[in-house]
């Protein structure tokens, strides 16, 4: 193998893969809240984050909540918060029954709307500079 042992490679392989493994990742979520909901839904919210921060799988920045309305005067709440690893997600149901009970109210307290599910969360990229100041 060209000097390269078989387990130096794998040693290296599995090292690359656990890096691309830990690669943050930034959602936006929205929250559809059922009307007069808002003020439980945002106690939970409140108290997801820090129960994420505790268990070493939300990053302490990027983190906002928003709160307004859309569809007539219903509220909506916007979260941005950053996942230490894009995989920490899928892992809170078995891992961190803590967090998955939080989510369970979460889920409790949102509504479908506009043909849109309850909780909508989409990976985003943040963005400190300008394109321009990118090339």
């Amino acid at each position: 193998m060209g000097g390269i042992s078989k387990t130096v490679l794998a040693a290296a392989i599995l090292a690359a893969a656990r890096l691309a493994a830990a690669a943050p990742e930034t959602v936006h979520v929205i929250y559809h809240v059922q009307p007069g909901r808002l003020d439980e839904l945002l106690d939970v919210v409140a108290r997801q984050y820090p129960a994420g921060r505790r268990a070493g799988i939300m990053l302490a920045e990027p983190h906002l909540v928003l709160s307004g309305r859309e569809d007539g005067g219903r509220p909506v709440v916007i979260e941005i918060l950053t996942w230490r690893d894009g995989d920490d997600a899928d892992d809170v149901s078995t891992k961190y029954p803590e967090i998955k009970a939080l989510w369970d109210r979460m889920a409790a307290l949102v509504e479908k709307r506009g043909g849109k599910p309850g909780i909508e969360i989409d990976a985003m990229d943040v963005v400190t500079e300008p394109p321009a100041a990118r090339k």
